[in-house]
């Protein structure tokens, strides 16, 4: 059975509205994911939360084509009180982007596939 984070995300959500948000995510500061796992079963939001449910949310919510896309667009990175706590870099920026999706295939009416348009983008 696949593990469901989304749960676990509403609560960041509700607990750290300034921080966490699945609509419009802001880049997290580095570091942060530390300070989440001091709060297991300590903060209210996070006490029947394990720290490897903890860091698997994490990483599905940083994982997200939406947040990938904030930090792609630089910027500041935000703590858990929402205020700004370092710089996205550069490179962490290119790092990050969002893979560009491939042109659909023109129709064919048969014959051969061309080979540019089946080769991944590098």
């Amino acid at each position: 059975m696949p593990y469901d984070a989304t749960p676990i995300i509403n609560q960041l959500c509700e607990a750290f509205p300034d921080c966490f948000n699945q609509a419009a995510p802001k880049p997290l500061k580095i570091g942060i994911g530390g300070e989440l796992l001091a709060l297991v079963g300590v903060h209210p939001a996070l006490a029947e939360v394990s720290r490897t449910q903890l860091r698997r949310a994490i990483t599905f919510y940083t994982h997200r084509f939406a947040y990938r896309k904030a930090l792609a667009a630089g910027g500041p990175r935000y703590g858990l009180d929402g205020q700004p706590a370092g710089e996205v870099t550069p490179d962490q920026q290119t790092f990050t982007k969002p893979p560009r999706r491939k042109p659909a295939a023109p129709a064919t009416t048969g014959g051969a596939a061309d080979p540019a348009i089946d080769c991944p983008e590098q």
